[in-house]
């Protein structure tokens, strides 16, 4: 069976448009700006121009969850490790409506 084709950057929503809003955004970083992930769930996490590589233009709420809504979600800069951590925790949260089950609920056995 042939592997399905890879979505390219612009057709998953991350293309030009999405870059140039991501420069903007780290532009008007200030070193010591909250992670907005995890600001979101009560935390500090501060940010830094340095660390640019590592930061990632986040949606708030998710894509999925705006799309279902019929909302544009909010841009805002976030650590890449908390952003993808979200997205994880969403998926499996996700699952386990599908199936019926609580999240974090080993269903398996």
């Amino acid at each position: 069976m042939p592997r399905p084709a890879r979505l390219t950057t612009t057709q998953k929503g991350l293309g030009y448009p999405h870059q140039k809003r991501k420069r903007e955004a780290l532009a008007a970083l200030r070193d010591g700006d909250p992670c907005a992930r995890c600001e979101a769930r009560g935390r500090y996490h501060p940010m830094y121009r340095a660390w640019s590589s590592s930061l990632e233009l986040d949606d708030f709420p998710p894509r999925v969850i705006a799309r279902a809504l019929g909302i544009t979600p909010v841009k805002r800069l976030s650590w890449s490790f908390c952003n993808r951590s979200a997205g994880g925790r969403l998926g499996n949260q996700i699952k386990a409506a599908r199936r019926g089950g609580q999240p974090g609920q080993y269903t398996r056995w």
